[in-house]
């Protein structure tokens, strides 16, 4: 019976009476239309027989079957069909957007259950494990998409105990929410998105984008924000960068140049200040220590977010040899604890020497300056020198330890002095060649040289020769013209001298055993600072105009004019101690030769000071290079991820010079990576290793055959971290090999800056319609008040079998077409 049922109705995948089958039309027609049509049927039935003649049954009963087939006609004609609408339901989504950036391991987010503080990282995985339940009841009703971000968004795998993911640890350097939700967002497109939850610290190197903005705010997605962390931010201490020179003499001042900053810290953390220390890292003892003032520091703000301090530690090293030491920054007295321990101090690796400074000091006659130099050559145990006086007729007379037949006349003879000192002489006792072998061992070498101005021949006599380009300061024209006298005007009266912030980052000038509030805070005595004692003032100074300073130039001191016995606050523009850098040297230039007057005050002690501090100075910076075959250098050490650095490979030996290659090749390992801790003679995995060409070059000062050879390259860091850079190629390691090493930040790292930002969080949330949430109010995601439901229906395309078509319309129209017909017929109406 069913399947002839089906054969007349022409039914092949649906059946009336299953579930979801509908019967409907094709064209409907509303009641009304119906009401109408079945009308209309009757009045043409009644008008066909109303007027023949016959029994008044009979032709009703015709009457009838006409209206019904007229009535079936109009029913085929709307297309009678079963439908069977098909319809899906999508559940909505939830994103959970998790922070593993490596922020989440600072220790400031409180225990409950005692003051101990534990790391953001432990807060979240405790949030997580008591709200177990609850994630569970949200996966349960909606898709539950877990997202862990830093820099971008990325999908955490699932976890064996469910319905929590795996979270892995927190290694990201950068964190960026804004565009974390951009990539949230479009993993989830054309879904139905209820919220989105952000368990984060707040920190963040972006903004979240407009355009993600207005998405959240037009589909209605609201955020719920999980502050983790503390709510306020804490303080913390951090040495951001350390300059120190990587050798130096025995009982030298060796100056270590210490750049300090603290974040976060309100104005009651910033009063109590701070104490950096220099340690020997080997027997733990503290060679010098400082007190920072936060409120003084550059940078400082009232509400404290970030300060910064620059301070010089000094130490008198009394053990040669290759040692570490380390600077050390912790709170003051009274401070809260630092933030972060990691970024609380930084090593370096300093070389001691035991042996004297090799001094050549030449002057023209023999002045009262030179008097007192040529003594403190002499005497001074630490200082090796060859003292002479050369006259224009080429005679001379010499003093000092160093006993020489005549002026240096090759790289060779020039190469045992770690320092030159450039009196009052006329060029024209030296050769040409002689020249450009000093300016050489400056330039490449690395030696010191010093110049003492003077009312004869220094500076405008070396107008033109191969030395001007030491001086710090172009000479005018005049005297490149008459290249005679000094060339520079000079003070028409006495002047004092005050030292800069240049010369206490040097480690010179440093003439007093403490700080001087009179001097600004730098080592510098009062009463050298003053005209009172008369012994302070120098009555002859050359009068260095700023605008001929070359570009390198810094001053290390200021000349203070005297008039009427006081001093004129003319702004100290006048330089009269100049410093700059030539090449691998430096060159020094004092614009008096009176610095003898202040033995007046306190004996030698004074003008000692003065002039040992820059010779050791100068000895530092040659004996880098000193015995040295070769130099391998990186500028700047401490770089950036994406700024280019200089890699320069100097050969200094001329058997190396006479035998090196077109290029040289050096190998940059990220220390702490597999290659760092490979075996010799193990291949390096080319992930963690780099390989860079340098190419030759000609170096500054190069004269032909001694010259040294320059190879440099310029290489482009792309990850943080520590880097050792190696020379690889065979020429050097038969040499002995050479390393140096580099530190790579990522500018917008956020361990640099690790507090929390919670003010992010709450105006994410409130601009998207959401709420902040402590991590024990997670059930409040389980109110559809607070998370909405965007569950969706999706209608696909339905099933239908058509009816009018079928053999069962087919029979009706002929069953009752041929009923009408056979009794017409029977009646004799036709």
């Amino acid at each position: 019976m069913t399947s002839a049922l089906n054969w007349l109705l022409g039914l092949d995948a649906l059946r009336p009476g299953m579930e979801g089958v509908e019967f409907g039309f094709e064209r409907p027609l509303p009641a009304w239309a119906w009401a109408l049509v079945t009308l209309a049927a009757v009045f043409v039935a009644w008008r066909a027989y109303r007027r023949l003649e016959g029994a008044i049954t009979a032709r009703f009963a015709l009457g009838f079957l006409r209206a019904a087939l007229l009535v079936l006609v109009a029913v085929l004609i709307a297309g009678p069909r079963l439908i069977k609408p098909n319809e899906t339901e999508e559940r909505d989504w939830l994103i959970v957007l998790a922070d593993r950036s490596a922020s989440m391991t600072v220790r400031d987010a409180a225990r409950p259950t005692s003051a101990e503080r534990i790391a953001r990282e432990a807060q979240l995985a405790a949030t997580l494990a008591e709200t177990r339940e609850v994630w569970r009841r949200l996966a349960d009703d909606r898709v539950v998409l877990w997202l862990g971000f830093d820099s971008g968004a990325f999908e955490l795998p699932a976890s064996a105990e469910g319905p929590l993911p795996d979270l892995g640890d927190p290694i990201g350097r950068r964190t960026a929410i804004g565009r974390a939700l951009e990539q949230a967002l479009r993993r989830a497109a054309a879904r139905p998105v209820s919220g989105v939850v952000v368990l984060s610290d707040g920190r963040s190197a972006d903004d979240v984008p407009r355009a993600v903005t207005r998405r959240l705010e037009a589909e209605r997605i609201p955020v719920f924000a999980v502050p983790l962390g503390a709510d306020e931010p804490l303080p913390d201490l951090a040495v951001r960068e350390v300059d120190a020179p990587r050798t130096a003499f025995v009982r030298d001042a060796v100056p270590v140049e210490v750049d300090l900053e603290q974040l976060g810290a309100p104005d009651a953390a910033r009063a109590h200040g701070a104490v950096v220390e220099l340690i020997d890292t080997d027997t733990g003892a503290v060679l010098d220590s400082k007190e920072v003032d936060w409120r003084d520091a550059q940078g400082a703000d009232a509400a404290g977010a970030r300060a910064s301090a620059r301070v010089v530690l000094t130490t008198r090293p009394a053990r040669a040899g290759a040692t570490k030491w380390s600077v050390r920054v912790r709170p003051g007295p009274g401070a809260p604890p630092d933030l972060i321990d990691d970024n609380n101090s930084a090593d370096f690796a300093i070389e001691l020497v035991d042996r004297p400074v090799r001094v050549l000091a030449i002057d023209g006659y023999p002045r009262w300056e030179y008097r007192f130099i040529k003594n403190l050559l002499v005497r001074e145990q630490s200082i090796s020198a060859a003292v002479m006086l050369l006259a224009p007729g080429r005679r001379y007379l010499q003093e000092g330890s160093i006993i020489l037949d005549t002026l240096p006349r090759s790289p060779e003879e020039w190469a045992q002095f770690d320092l030159v000192l450039i009196g009052d002489v006329w060029p024209g006792v030296f050769t040409p060649e002689q020249l450009a072998m000093l300016r050489e061992r400056i330039a490449i070498g690395g030696a010191g040289l010093i110049w003492i101005a003077g009312e004869g021949s220094t500076p405008g006599a070396w107008a033109g020769t191969a030395m001007a380009d030491l001086l710090p300061f172009a000479l005018p024209e005049r005297a490149a013209a008459a290249r005679a006298g000094s060339a520079l005007p000079t003070f028409g009266g006495p002047v004092l001298m005050r030292p800069t912030l240049a010369a206490d980052r040097l480690g010179v000038l440093r003439l007093a055993d403490e700080p001087s509030a009179e001097a600004e805070g730098l080592y510098w005595p009062a009463a050298l600072s003053s005209p009172a004692t008369g012994w302070s003032m120098l009555y002859w100074a050359q009068r260095i105009d700023p605008a001929i300073l070359k570009p390198t130039a810094e001053a290390l001191a200021v000349a203070v004019p005297v008039e009427n016995g006081a001093p004129v606050n003319d702004g100290g523009t006048f330089p009269l101690v100049l410093s700059m850098r030539y090449g691998a040297g430096r060159s020094l230039y004092v614009a008096t030769d009176e610095i003898w007057r202040w033995r007046y005050g306190r004996g030698d002690f004074l003008p000692e000071r003065f002039w040992v501090q820059m010779i050791r100075l100068l000895g530092r910076e040659s004996l880098a290079r000193s015995g040295k075959p070769a130099l391998l250098e990186i500028t700047p050490r401490r770089g950036e991820v994406d700024r280019p650095a200089q890699i320069e490979l100097t050969l200094l030996d001329q058997a190396l010079v006479e035998s090196a290659p077109a290029t040289m090749r050096v190998r940059i390992v990220r220390e702490g990576s597999v290659d760092e801790r490979a075996a010799p003679g193990t291949t390096p995995d080319d992930a963690a290793t780099t390989e860079l060409v340098l190419t030759s070059r000609a170096g500054v000062g190069s004269t032909g055959a001694g010259a040294a050879r320059t190879y440099s390259a310029t290489w482009l860091p792309t990850a943080s971290g520590r880097y050792r850079i190696d020379a690889s190629d065979p020429l050097i390691a038969s040499a002995g090999g050479l390393s140096v090493r580099a530190e790579v930040w990522q500018a917008d790292d956020e361990m640099r800056t690790p507090q929390t930002d919670h003010a992010l969080l709450a105006r994410l949330a409130e601009s998207t319609g959401g709420r902040v949430l402590a991590p024990g109010d997670l059930s409040q995601l389980l109110d559809p008040n607070v998370l909405p439901k965007r569950r969706l229906r999706l209608a696909g395309e339905p099933d239908i079998e058509t009816l009018w078509d079928t053999p069962l319309a087919l029979i009706l129209v002929m069953l009752l077409l041929t009923t009408e017909w056979a009794w017409r017929r029977l009646l004799k109406f036709a």
